[in-house]
């Protein structure tokens, strides 16, 4: 089959002129193909050879030959197989496999855990197959010798023998067949039977070998050449080279030398090859030369005809190259691209590639235009919407019930723990405010439950503690057997995988249905429900293990090879034109308009590696087959592809993952040839399109927000601390006091220095209560009582020790400070957290509010007017000047009698600032003013400051403009992003 025509709708039409008016003919044929997926392809291609007008037609049998390769997953549809025995459930081999690698020692190359032993397990499951398929004796291990190789590669070498003639001995006990050796048997079997009793109708093997085939498969393919009406069917070379024959099957990594090596094990050269009948040409014959000079070995360079300058033009017609940026550009343009063709009325089109990155990008992308494309790898098992609560539930677990994976838990749709989905939901939410938010809570659901009871403590909170309480008693009930996952003692897999179910099961009910009715539901249901029910016995052939490890064990059981890939639509219909293909699904397929993706070195070719268990020398010397041939294969699905589809888009991310990457060899070959020929590869524009269609226009000139809203709705009190921010930013005002906005506190929330300044301001106002009233105790007993006082405020952080203990240091130095500075010149009584309340004289009223942190009154009847910072200390020079105005405004309270509990008649003769950190000096103290007279001067010009902005913004419809003053910041950016500074604020003059 020429390389450059339509290989299914070629074969289909010379079929049917083959068996000729004979509707009974075609239905006896038997056609063998590659995959299931071309297979199906055929019918429709017998569609179309046939014509619209054609009498009705009996196809023939149609049956895969699949799995060929250790890449290739499908099962063989031969009749051999009924004669044979079962083979082995894949997820007991991999279970098998990776208790026999558990007993490895780690020092000697073992895995460390049992997700480690797992992954293992599937690469010595894949090796097993590959000896299997290409017929190497596992008795020639003992053969190597292992003094060529290196101490590692000698331990693993003996204990890869004994695990093979363990696991050969496991199987015959269980009267089972390895699955490689089964396929192989298989196709053993239908070559006997076939050779014995030769079908006389036509069998067609089509498209088998294009990279290459397995011994068993060389055989068989020889039986169906030999028989009556026998035909093998193979691509064609897209240029004679009788003369590169060889160099062609000595070199692995060329497209065709896997069909090459072939032919030699058929007897056979390329020149025994005969045309097929009828050539189906969907791309310029021009375009197959081009990719076969560009990618010839090395012997053919030198060949006087890959010097010749020719003309391309036809070749590169339909041929472009996408280069994107970066992973996600590539994406758009390819979707970009995909989308284009879906304008021409019935063309197709298709993404290939083997990045599954890439194709779930672009179906996202697609998604934009309303076009859902048909994934032949579906959506992995692990991500779909039942894998993945069950993998949350191991998480929260796991992670001690920590708020981040807990959340992500119980706001899954499946969670609904007995309740209905709506009261279920509001009491997550009532949870994730009241409770979660902040810093982490102990351990475990009893710690959950000490962080609600000490949240939602008191009268007060009633009403909330009764809307959270359903929901802890519900986890405890679900969680119950499956609440904690210790690193001793170990316990079965079996029963973690049971007890984790029950858990899951339990969570996903709601009050009308049962858990599994839910999980099972859905498009995903049957196939998660099959293979769970298959690691059932799997995971009793695993020996215990530590319970921590058992979230790592079951992702990975849900992931890779062994766990099937879910083709779910969610009700949406796959477009019929679009296609997102893998290499092997794409075989033998043919679009108007195919887009090669992601052709970078290590992805589309793949890396090489040989795998954990034999080097390449080892793998020589035992007869599997270089590990370069795996880029033969997938060479071969570029090149048939490239050459045979009407247009060909190649594409690929100059970055992925914020690596340079490097072009894939065959485009690195392409542009290097036609660059010597002085013609470059064509630029699709989609790249282009990708880059305009999210290209934002430049950003006009925004205005500040001044939100002004109605008398009524402003407030009619301020603090003395939400004098500084209206001055500053009077939109934070707005947002905090009329919005009431509040910023929540992070999930999981570090303890910082908000949490350690409380912890201070209850330390100092608890130890200067415990000396109110009595006379100074002296140094010693007052340090004592700070240490008590201290020890009393970190009491809610407990559940941080390390942090604990760092504050206790800290604190510890601050009590050093404070009772050194006080113990030479000690109050004659002090008075914390005073709170008041004064009347501006506006009307309507508007009343100033503070708390003071500490009154002293000092032994000269003077009063001293404190206030602790734990991070910086304002500036005199702002206090004066009524920037900072809050101490100042706490002296006028006490000078209007407005903050109860000062003792009448005194003055306050002293403003002071305490800074309160414990660290290298551990305090620091600063006098804005220490005279009556001053003091009062700064008291009456922040009250008429106040006065002034309160008449101006809570009396009066002023704005409330965002910043109005950038020089002069307000304390904290909680609304920042409210008012959308960045937009406005960003080339101020004045910022």
């Amino acid at each position: 089959m020429p390389a450059h025509a339509d290989f299914l709708g070629s074969l289909a039409a010379g079929v049917l002129r083959e068996v000729g008016d004979d509707p009974l003919a075609l239905a006896r044929a038997t056609i063998l193909l590659p995959t299931r997926r071309a297979a199906r392809a055929l019918h429709g291609a017998f569609l179309q050879a046939a014509g619209s007008g054609a009498p009705a037609m009996l196809l023939p049998r149609m049956r895969a030959l699949a799995g060929l390769s250790v890449e290739d997953a499908e099962d063989l549809a031969l009749p051999g197989l009924l004669a044979l025995p079962p083979a082995v459930e894949p997820a007991r081999r991999l279970a098998v496999l990776a208790a026999c690698v558990l007993r490895l020692p780690a020092h000697l190359g073992g895995p460390g855990t049992p997700p480690q032993a797992w992954a293992m397990a599937a690469e010595l499951a894949r090796l097993l197959d590959e000896i299997a398929l290409e017929d190497a004796d596992p008795a020639r291990l003992a053969s190597l010798v292992p003094e060529n190789f290196a101490t590692h590669w000698q331990v693993t070498l003996r204990f890869l023998e004994a695990v093979l003639a363990d696991w050969q001995g496991w199987l015959a006990g269980q009267g089972l067949l390895d699955i490689g050796a089964r396929r192989v048997a298989a196709l053993r079997v239908q070559t006997a039977a076939w050779a014995a009793d030769p079908p006389q109708d036509p069998v067609i093997a089509a498209g088998i070998g294009a990279g290459g085939t397995i011994p068993a498969a060389v055989a068989f393919l020889a039986m169906v050449a030999r028989l009556p009406r026998g035909e093998v069917v193979l691509h064609g070379a897209p240029e004679p080279l009788p003369a590169l024959e060889d160099a062609i099957r000595a070199a692995p990594t060329h497209p065709l030398s896997g069909q090459a090596r072939l032919l030699a094990a058929l007897g056979a050269t390329a020149g025994d090859l005969r045309p097929w009948p009828v050539v189906v040409a969907t791309a310029p014959e021009a375009r197959a030369r081009l990719l076969g000079l560009a990618l010839r070995p090395a012997e053919g360079l030198a060949l006087p005809d890959w010097r010749d300058r020719a003309d391309w033009g036809a070749a590169l017609a339909g041929l472009s190259t996408i280069a994107a940026p970066d992973a996600q550009a590539e994406a758009v343009a390819i979707a970009l691209a995909l989308r284009e063709t879906l304008e021409t009325p019935g063309a197709t089109a298709a993404l290939v590639t083997a990045d599954r990155d890439l194709a779930r990008r672009v179906s996202a992308e697609l998604l934009r235009f309303g076009v859902v494309a048909d994934d032949s790898a579906g959506q992995p098992l692990a991500e779909t919407e039942g894998g993945a609560f069950l993998r949350l539930v191991a998480r929260a677990v796991a992670e001690d019930f920590a708020p981040v994976p807990l959340l992500s838990l119980l706001k899954h749709p499946l969670a609904a723990g007995g309740m209905s989905r709506l009261d279920w939901i509001a009491m997550v939410r009532a949870l994730e405010i009241w409770v979660l938010r902040g810093a982490r809570p102990a351990p475990g659901l009893a710690g959950l439950r000490a962080a609600a009871q000490a949240s939602l403590a008191g009268e007060a909170r009633a009403e909330r503690w009764a809307q959270v309480q359903p929901l802890l008693a519900a986890l405890d009930r679900c969680f119950a057997g499956f609440d904690r996952l210790p690193h001793a003692p170990e316990r079965e897999p079996a029963e973690l995988l049971a007890a984790q179910m029950a858990t899951a099961e339990a969570l996903a009910a709601t009050d009308d249905r049962e858990g599994g009715l839910r999980l099972y539901a859905g498009e995903e249901g049957e196939p998660l429900a099959l293979h769970l029910a298959a690691l059932e016995p799997a995971m009793a052939a695993l020996p215990p293990i530590a319970p921590s490890a058992w979230p790592s064990l079951f992702d990975a059981a849900l992931e890779g090879p062994l766990a099937p890939a879910i083709r779910a639509t969610r009700g949406r219909g796959a477009h019929p034109r679009v296609a997102i293909l893998g290499l092997l699904e794409s075989r033998l397929q043919r679009f108007d308009r195919v887009v090669l993706g992601a052709l970078e070195e290590g992805l589309w070719p793949a890396g090489t590696d040989p795998g954990p268990w034999l080097s390449r020398p080892m793998r020589r010397d035992f007869g599997l087959p270089e590990v370069e041939a795996r880029i033969g294969r997938q060479a071969a699905d570029f090149l048939l592809l490239a050459a045979s589809c009407t247009e060909v888009v190649l594409s690929r991310a100059q970055k992925r993952g914020g690596a340079p990457t490097q072009p894939a060899r065959w485009l690195t070959r392409l542009a290097t040839f036609l660059g010597g020929q002085g013609q470059p590869l064509p630029e699709h524009p989609a790249a282009a399109w990708a880059e305009a269609l999210d290209r934002q226009p430049p950003p006009g000139a925004f205005a500040r927000p001044a939100p002004n809203p109605p008398l009524h709705a402003r407030p009619d009190t301020i603090s003395v601390t939400e004098v500084e921010a209206l001055i500053a930013d009077p939109y934070a005002f707005y947002a905090r006091r009329i919005l009431k906005l509040r910023r929540l506190d992070d999930l999981d929330a570090d303890l910082g220095a908000q949490d350690f300044g409380i912890a201070v301001h209850a330390a100092m106002a608890d130890w200067a209560r415990r000396l109110h009233g009595q006379p100074w105790p002296g140094a010693e007993v007052a340090r004592a009582l700070f240490a008590e006082a201290a020890a009393r405020a970190l009491e809610p952080y407990a559940v941080r020790p390390a942090l604990l203990a760092f504050w206790q240091a800290r604190l510890a130095r601050i009590g050093d400070w404070v009772v050194a500075i006080e113990d030479a010149a000690p109050p004659s009584l002090r008075l914390p957290e005073l709170a008041g309340r004064l009347s501006l004289g506006l009307s309507p009223p508007v009343t100033l509010t503070g708390r003071a942190d500490r009154v002293d009154l000092l032994p000269g009847g003077g009063l001293a007017l404190l206030d602790f910072k734990t991070g910086a200390l304002p500036g005199n020079k702002a206090v004066a000047e009524g920037h900072k105005p809050q101490l100042p405004l706490e002296a006028a309270m006490i000078g209007a009698d407005a903050l109860p509990g000062v003792p009448p008649g005194h003055l306050v003769t002293r403003l002071e600032y305490r800074r309160l950190s414990g660290g290298g000096e551990p305090g620091e103290l600063r006098v804005p003013a220490d005279t009556v007279e001053k003091i009062e001067a700064m008291a009456a010009h922040a009250l008429d400051q106040t006065r002034e902005l309160a008449r101006r913004f809570l009396r009066a419809r002023t704005a409330f403009l965002a910043r109005p003053h950038p020089k002069r910041s307000a304390m904290g950016s909680d609304y920042a992003h409210l008012s959308r500074e960045d937009e406005w604020g960003e080339g101020d003059d004045e910022a």
